[in-house]
């Protein structure tokens, strides 16, 4: 306890329960001399001083105590997530492990906070801590958590100020965030609040962020996972990519097939985002239809391919032996009979 505390209680303890007018009453000078009164005058007053000061001190004590919050103990199952999301799921956190086994060996250093749950169901809903009260839930063991009674304002507030003072949330988990609380009837103010953002550059940032997270689709989103060394630019690539939030149908089936595969699921939510970009980006190789003509001993005399705008003739010379150069001879007049016909 610090010197000032130690001083504020002893004082209250010597004078506690006494009026300090009925004090300054009691001590009043009798009629002395011109010179005794004043210096009665003058420790009058310094008595009234010290009083008025130790009643300040009195009442900020008093205001300290009442805005003071107890850290208490509940059991995970008493406690709901918050009603927006803001980071991604445990399944692509490797730091869970971690933290479960700091929170094994050191214990829980920090509370969470929480309010009473809205429904009235005698549990409590997590404004932030969500991955402390998921390690305590895996060890079985209670949170420790302090109880405030918040708005459904305060409480994005204080989730999203708690993740900007320990670990940002990725561009990605911003959007979705911020996408989540809009599609909730928060004004642009409180989500730039929650994300950390002055109001003032915060607004324009919101509208990019909502505008992103509306062109993407959701799943496909949460399958890649936060992506922290994932910035903007690269989002928007992969947004352009986006129809009403969804992939154009040859795409989607590809997309899919490298969601479901080993190769993404053994991969970090960065090369998750790179697998699919690249993916996407890549040229589609246009169908090919293919067809043949026969000669008269029943050979394949001329192969012919279409792929897209192109198409091509091929002749294997084992099968119609000298046919090529003869088509090849013949070419000039069937291109020049072609276009006298066009015309």
């Amino acid at each position: 306890m610090n010197n000032a505390s130690d001083r504020s209680k002893r004082m209250k303890a010597m004078f506690g329960g006494i009026n300090p007018q009925e004090l300054a009453a009691a001590v009043a000078p009798s009629p002395m001399s011109q010179t005794s009164r004043r210096v009665s005058a003058g420790a009058v007053r310094s008595m009234q001083d010290s009083f008025s000061a130790i009643e300040d001190e009195n009442v900020r004590l008093r205001e300290q105590i009442a805005g003071s919050e107890a850290v208490i103990e509940i059991a995970p199952d008493q406690l709901a997530p918050s009603f927006v999301r803001d980071r991604m799921d445990e399944q692509t956190d490797p730091g869970l492990d971690e933290l479960v086994r700091s929170l094994r060996e050191h214990g829980q250093q920090v509370p969470v906070l929480v309010r009473p749950h809205p429904d009235g169901s005698g549990r409590y809903q997590i404004a932030y801590g969500h991955r402390r009260w998921q390690a305590a839930s895996k060890l079985n063991r209670p949170v420790k958590a302090v109880v405030r009674e918040l708005s459904d304002d305060a409480l994005v507030i204080a989730q999203g100020k708690e993740n900007s003072e320990r670990k940002d949330l990725s561009f990605i988990e911003q959007a979705l965030f911020a996408y989540e609380l809009k599609d909730r009837g928060f004004d642009r103010q409180t989500i730039a609040a929650a994300l950390g953002r002055s109001e003032d550059k915060g607004l324009a940032y919101i509208s990019i962020l909502t505008s992103l997270a509306g062109t993407l689709a959701t799943e496909v989103v949460r399958k890649i996972g936060p992506a922290p060394k994932t910035g903007r630019p690269k989002w928007e690539k992969l947004a352009a990519h986006f129809a009403d939030r969804k992939l154009p149908a040859a795409r989607s089936s590809a997309a899919n097939g490298l969601m479901s595969s080993d190769k993404w699921l053994g991969a970090d939510s960065d090369a998750r985002f790179a697998m699919l970009l690249s993916l996407l980006e890549a040229k589609e190789k246009p169908a090919t239809a293919k067809s043949t003509i026969k000669g008269e001993a029943g050979q394949d005399a001329v192969t012919i391919e279409r792929a897209g705008a192109v198409t091509r003739f091929a002749v294997d010379e084992r099968l119609s032996p000298g046919f090529a150069e003869w088509l090849a001879c013949e070419m000039p007049a069937l291109v020049a009979r072609f276009e006298k016909v066009r015309a």
